[in-house]
This record gives C-alpha cells, sequence and structure tokens, in this order.
C-alpha cells in the first residue's frame, strides 16, 4: 500500500472518528465512545450527502469544523515529528501543527466526495488497553466495494475524547506520517523549516 492510500484510508477512518464527548466517571468508556462513533457517522454521512454538488475550497470550512472535536491534531503532530519535536522551536512546532492540520483537512475533503460507504459495524477491542482515559475501538467498513479493519485509539487526556492514532489493516497510519517527516528532515538537511514550508506538496 503506497503513503498515498495510507492517508486516504487515515482519511476514511476519521469519518468514522469521534465527536467530543466527556466520560462519566461511572459510564464505561468504551461504551461512551461507541455511541458516539455512531451520532458522529450518521453527521458525517449527511454531510456527504449535502455535498455532492459542492467544490473542494467551499466543503472545507464544514469539514475543518466537523474535524476539530474529534482529532487531536497537537498530539498527532507531536508524534510525527517524533525525536525531531524536541529540536523544534515551540514556534516551529506551533507552525507544524497548523501545516499538518490544513494538509488533513484539505485531504480529508478531497477524499471525502469520492466515497461511497455501504454499512459499518463496531465491535470492541478483545485485548483491553487497562489504562483510564485510553480505549480502543474497532470498526469495520464497508465502502467502495472494499472492506476497511480500522482500529482507533483513543484519548481523553485534555478532557474530551479524541482520536490520536488510526490502524487500518494491519497498518500503523501515525508511524507512516511519522515515517514521512523523517524522510523529509533528511532530505531537506535536518531544516526543520523547510519541512514545514513543503509539508502540504509532499503528502500529495
Amino acid at each position: 500500500m503506497t503513503f498515498t492510500n495510507y492517508w486516504r484510508s487515515w482519511l476514511l477512518g476519521v469519518v468514522f472518528g469521534l465527536q467530543s464527548v466527556v466520560p462519566s466517571a461511572q459510564a464505561d468508556e468504551w461504551q461512551d465512545a461507541s455511541e458516539v462513533v455512531v451520532a458522529t457517522t450518521d453527521s458525517m454521512l449527511s454531510v456527504l450527502a449535502e455535498s455532492r454538488q459542492q467544490t473542494v475550497p467551499e466543503i472545507m470550512p464544514s469539514i475543518a469544523n466537523v474535524l476539530a472535536p474529534v482529532v487531536d491534531y497537537r498530539a498527532i503532530a507531536k508524534g510525527v515529528m517524533a525525536k525531531y519535536y524536541r529540536l523544534a522551536e515551540p514556534e516551529q512546532f506551533d507552525a507544524f501543527v497548523v501545516v499538518f492540520h490544513d494538509s488533513l483537512v484539505q485531504a480529508y475533503t478531497k477524499a471525502l466526495v469520492t466515497f461511497e460507504v455501504d454499512s459499518y459495524s463496531l465491535q470492541k477491542n478483545p485485548g483491553e488497553d487497562g489504562r483510564t482515559g485510553r480505549e480502543k475501538v474497532w470498526v469495520k467498513v464497508y465502502a467502495d466495494n472494499s472492506v476497511y479493519d480500522i482500529h482507533y485509539t483513543m484519548s481523553t487526556k485534555s478532557g474530551p475524547w479524541k482520536v490520536t492514532n488510526v490502524v487500518l489493516d494491519g497498518v500503523n497510519l501515525g508511524l507512516a506520517f511519522r515515517n514521512q517527516f523523517a524522510t523529509a528532515m533528511s532530505q531537506y538537511g535536518n531544516n526543520i523549516d523547510q519541512v514545514i514550508d513543503n509539508w502540504t506538496t509532499s503528502t500529495y
């Protein structure tokens, strides 16, 4: 599978990601998460139905609003930078979060207009994570005549549930982004500013 397919598949996963929800201490966290998956999925399928006649730039603001409570951009960006995060100045990290966010929204919107989702089903991760505030939810998605097994890692570290990583059919997409960043650092002589400046074009 090419990186482009990793990216597209990760974006498909976000369609079935988690809307913001603060779990109660008494409630089962996985149940909280799974219930929100259903509500969010219905919302995203509605966006799909309503956006068929719109252009990507027209849809992007709405998509950005949908993703805002779902994706922990800062946590993912830190993981993508990995060891290079320690070399980055705070303003460089903030700049990377912005370009990562923008490239994700643009790519997600492009992918969104092409998906034909037939159905999906949820199942609890058979191996319990065992940590409070962290859950894994598995989703089987039937789309475009294909079946995708999507495994989410979610965290409530910052309060609401947010997606921090996705594994698609055994492929760790967070690691794929990390490898891309490392390759870009090598390509640009460990110049973080150049990696940031070229991130959007390097992902397509």
